[in-house]
């Protein structure tokens, strides 16, 4: 059994190939990336036998078919993926691999590739293609969904996500971010969904003190995430979705809403002097430059152990059993790359071992049917891997609830 891992060389793709290395599922693996010298010097530290490197662009479509058609699943950690997921899954349709799944947070890129002519091709093609299965979307919607076996009607969901100064990002994970905080965003309100500008609505949520220590009562703002998307469709009776977010420290926060003010965030060029500059990628470099330095700090939390670090999110659920109403809350700070990898890694294992059920283009959340089994997989292996993670769940049943 073969797998292709597409920028497995790179930030997050690296999380998934240490879990898939761990699992020892596949008999031969094949990681990408476009630095030959990178990909080459990974392998080597590997020291693998089941592993090996190929250069490519996943933009070079003449190139990365034949490497598609050699394998039996297709792991994809190539981001943004609002810029490059369209690409990749034509040249998956058209090769002879039947497994594909990726880790895709970018909404626009879900609404482009779940098409209808696309599921018709898929299904026709006896392709299984999970898109979304990483933390969020992936293992946070998927908790929602072992949540929801918990109540006869759930009811609204809330996520407060917390992210510690972009950490262990790189260019691909901070583009993604500031796209989400930026223009317009959607959110689930009253069954339907529902557009406002980004950074424009604020809600202060209190931070359990056990799994946040010291954050407290801070302000999050809404986050354009597919969960809006993705969990109406197995759960569409929900009256609301909310998906908030804020950064640690809370000044990196209040620096991303000033750059939004000033026009920082934006993807459109502007004229300076004699050259068109796009604001957001003269920041992404100016991110960098600072990222790769040796000042710590900044994008660079390093200078902080990893359980004083505020990487995680809350994930409240509300609805009715028994007649009484009920809440879920999930609280967990770990390193964003385990969180977002494993569950891809974990998802490839399933599909070579053919324990995904669906065919053609599929969520997260309708991929995985034993939600609670695969929650308990993604934080047992994080914990079982080394990562520092704290967490905490817990079910109240209330007399009544706004």
């Amino acid at each position: 059994m073969k797998i292709l891992v597409l920028g497995g060389t790179g930030n997050q793709g690296q999380f998934a190939m240490e879990k898939l290395i761990a699992d020892d599922c596949f008999d031969e693996i094949i990681v990408t990336g476009r630095n030959v010298k990178k990909g080459e010097d990974y392998v080597a530290k590997l020291n693998n036998s089941k592993v090996k490197f190929k250069a490519v662009d996943v933009g070079d479509k003449d190139a990365l078919l034949p490497l598609m058609d050699d394998a039996d699943v297709v792991a994809n950690c190539t981001g943004p993926f609002y810029k490059l997921l369209p690409g990749t899954i034509d040249v998956f349709l058209k090769s002879k691999c039947k497994k594909y799944i990726d880790y895709c947070d970018d909404v626009e890129a879900f609404e482009t590739v779940i098409t209808e002519e696309n599921q018709k091709i898929a299904k026709e093609a006896g392709k299984q293609i999970i898109i979304g299965l990483g933390g969020s979307p992936g293992v946070i919607p998927i908790e929602v969904m072992a949540a929801a076996e918990l109540m006869d009607e759930p009811q609204k969901v809330a996520f407060y996500m917390i992210m510690d100064e972009l950490s262990e990002g790189g260019p691909a994970v901070w583009d993604h971010m500031l796209e989400n905080f930026n223009g317009t965003v959607a959110t689930w309100e009253g069954g339907k969904l529902v557009e406002r500008k980004g950074l424009s609505v604020v809600e202060e949520h209190e931070y359990d003190d056990y799994v946040f220590p010291g954050v407290g009562k801070v302000k999050t703002y809404d986050l354009g995430h597919p969960e809006v998307y993705t969990l109406p469709k197995v759960l569409p009776n929900l009256e609301e979705i909310k998906i908030k977010c804020t950064m640690f420290p809370i000044s990196v926060q209040e620096m991303v809403n000033d750059m939004s003010r000033i026009g920082l965030l934006e993807n459109d060029p502007i004229q300076v002097g004699d050259n068109e500059v796009a604001p957001r990628a003269l920041l992404l470099e100016l991110m960098k430059k600072l990222y790769y330095g040796d000042t710590p700090g900044f994008l660079d939390p390093s200078y902080r152990e990893p359980e004083d670090r505020m990487g995680g999110a809350t994930t409240v659920v509300r609805g009715v059993k028994d007649g009484k109403n009920v809440v879920y809350t999930s609280s967990w700070i770990t390193e964003m790359g385990p969180i977002t990898s494993f569950p891809l890694a974990i998802g490839a294992r399933m599909l070579a071992e053919n324990k995904i059920e669906p065919m053609g283009f599929m969520i997260a959340e309708e991929a995985i049917t034993n939600a609670g089994d695969f929650v308990k997989d993604v934080y047992d292996s994080i914990a079982a891997q080394g990562y520092f993670l704290r967490r905490k769940a817990n079910v109240n049943y209330e007399i009544s609830y706004i």
